[in-house]
């Protein structure tokens, strides 16, 4: 998508043409598959951190892309950098991780001089806020809020569901399984690192092998790959990508496989997890994601997330008092009663031969 303000930013979209002033930030690749099905004969400049990037690139060279390291510009995650803009104004930015692997990351914007944030970008699930807020830089930046908060509203109707990894392995242990067999899961390429990552910690430790372009994909995050490599255990569980599954599976092999559904975990802000970034922000706006070039409205946040919002005043109808309300409903038409004053006479004294007659009359 691209801020109105500053068309020359993309954030988390290849474009397929090539713009030398465009600046692409990556903060995450759950989607890069389906935007490259295509291959861009030249990449415009893409700004991202160095385990994203080295995914994105060796994922688009087995693609067989135009693409080299050139086309990156590869910042430190939690340093802030400098942009400059096309028309010579200068902009300051930084990327930060959300999770232990660095694969899903916050893009903050603001003027150069400092002050309040002009962006503040999270596309996916932020696991590990505890990272963030650990970070004093980070929150000396978003400690006066942002103008604009961008966030992915695909599941913010969704009720939220804790997911318990402990339980979750348990389960995943416990299938039926015939002797010799394995469970299998296959996975996106990008995206669910994260919870294969809280998996490993989990009793099934040194249990699950990653395979194929899963298993090169998550060591270019990560280097702590005991849990998924250990020789002395017995392996209980496959991971594959989508591509690596129907040529690394033969017939022979009896397996269980294992729903996507079932892990009851998304790359996708949670509910929780966008109050979260709500709360920690206070934005004064809060816009839905848009992916480049499309057609049509995102919907407006609900009222739940606007509630964070440092300008928010609630537009509650005024309600009768009590006692006027009581008032009309026993007397339902005293609007149209009318009230009839009667005027009280002024005394009138008596002269003297009033007087007289009415003693004369009374004898």
């Amino acid at each position: 998508m691209r801020p109105k303000e500053h068309p020359e930013l993309i954030f988390d979209v290849i474009p397929k043409l090539y713009e030398s002033l465009t600046k692409v930030f990556v903060t995450h690749l759950g989607q890069v598959e389906n935007q490259v099905k295509t291959l861009p004969r030249k990449f415009c400049r893409m700004y991202t951190t160095r385990p994203l990037a080295n995914q994105l690139l060796q994922y688009l060279q087995k693609r067989k892309a135009h693409i080299s390291e050139q086309d990156f510009h590869v910042v430190e995650e939690g340093k802030p950098f400098e942009l400059r803009l096309s028309d010579g104004r200068r902009l300051e930015a930084m990327l930060c991780a959300g999770t232990a692997l660095g694969c899903s990351l916050v893009l903050l914007i603001r003027k150069i001089q400092g002050g309040r944030l002009l962006y503040f970008y999270s596309a996916v699930q932020q696991d590990d806020l505890c990272q963030l807020v650990a970070n004093p830089v980070f929150n000396s930046w978003i400690a006066q809020g942002t103008d604009l908060l961008f966030l992915n509203l695909t599941a913010v109707d969704q009720p939220f569901v804790h997911v318990d990894y402990d339980t979750l392995a348990a389960t995943i242990d416990k299938l039926p399984r015939q002797e010799n067999s394995v469970v299998r899961l296959k996975l996106p390429l990008f995206g669910y690192e994260p919870l294969v990552r809280r998996l490993g910690h989990t009793l099934l430790y040194g249990h699950i092998r990653l395979m194929g372009n899963y298993a090169e994909s998550y060591a270019l995050l990560s280097s702590d790959l005991q849990r998924f490599e250990c020789r002395d255990y017995r392996v209980k569980v496959h991971i594959f990508d989508g591509e690596d599954f129907a040529t690394l599976t033969s017939r022979a092999e009896r397996f269980v496989m294992l729903r996507l559904d079932h892990l009851k975990w998304s790359p996708l802000p949670s509910r929780m997890n966008l109050i979260q970034l709500c709360s920690l922000v206070r934005p004064q706006h809060i816009h839905g994601i848009v992916p480049h070039h499309s057609v049509g409205n995102v919907p407006p946040a609900p009222e739940y997330l606007q509630r964070f919002r440092a300008s928010y005043s609630p537009q509650q109808p005024q309600s009768p008092r009590p006692a006027a309300a009581a008032l009309s409903r026993v007397q339902p038409d005293s609007r149209k009663t009318a009230h009839h004053v009667i005027r009280k006479k002024g005394l009138e004294f008596l002269s003297d031969d009033d007087d007289d007659t009415g003693m004369a009359a009374s004898d």
